[in-house]
């Protein structure tokens, strides 16, 4: 029985990737890494990866992602999309449809990813669906689902069955605490976002703690007072 070798949409995506993340790595050195895994791929081999001549299984997939240093969802969706100015990666990877709005004036090509040869979709739309944030919407829908709509808790079934879970690393802590952790995670990374140095970040979080540290000196202190006051009011007695 004849083995066909052609690749589909993301096949011909994993090949290119491959060869690009490759890069400067030898067709040798990146073979002694998947031998070290235990998933030996000849130099020849991925030379026929790149060309398009081998496919790609699942096991070569995963061990081609850690070797490469990414994800299997990077090899097979190629390079993220991003914002800002055109990636020059996406060009052979995307495919630019034109559209024209409801007042037929025509407008900029727009980015479809292909997934499948009757499925493509915007960039982002796909990348959410492979990272667990969204069902893929009504285009992937059969006719005879006969269906315009998500279910009212689809999205909320999508993401708990295929989005990682918020971590939750201080076992044993109650749900307040755990929450005001987040917290400070958040915050973090907003700093980050807007700007601020790690080293930025670092000293503004250890002057919170100083701070923290001061008041919580002065509550003892005032607690200490309080509790002296107390008990001499109880003994009819001057507060030492």
């Amino acid at each position: 029985m004849e083995t066909t070798t052609r690749l589909g949409n993301v096949g011909q995506r994993v090949a290119k990737e491959v060869a690009r993340l490759r890069g400067r790595t030898t067709v040798r050195e990146l073979s002694a890494r998947l031998a070290k895994l235990g998933r030996p791929i000849l130099p020849s081999g991925i030379t026929k990866i790149e060309q398009g001549q081998r496919r790609v299984d699942a096991d070569d997939l995963v061990a081609l992602a850690v070797a490469l240093k990414v994800t299997p969802t990077r090899l097979l969706m190629g390079p993220p999309p991003t914002e800002g100015p055109d990636d020059p990666r996406h060009e052979d990877v995307w495919e630019w449809h034109p559209w024209t709005d409801r007042e037929g004036v025509e407008r900029s090509p727009i980015p479809i990813l292909r997934l499948l040869p009757e499925l493509a979709m915007e960039p982002w739309e796909a990348w959410a669906w492979a990272e667990g944030e969204a069902p893929l919407g009504e285009i992937w829908r059969l006719p005879e689902e006969n269906s315009t709509n998500f279910a009212e808790d689809e999205v909320e079934r999508f993401q708990a069955e295929n989005r990682l879970p918020a971590p939750r690393p201080f076992l044993g802590l109650g749900d307040d605490l755990q929450l005001a952790i987040a917290k400070i995670g958040d915050a973090v990374t907003d700093a980050l976002d807007e700007g601020l140095t790690e080293e930025q970040v670092t000293q503004l979080v250890q002057r919170a703690v100083t701070g923290w540290k001061k008041v919580a000196a002065n509550r003892r202190a005032n607690g200490e007072r309080l509790r002296k006051v107390q008990e001499a009011d109880e003994n009819g007695s001057q507060p030492s």
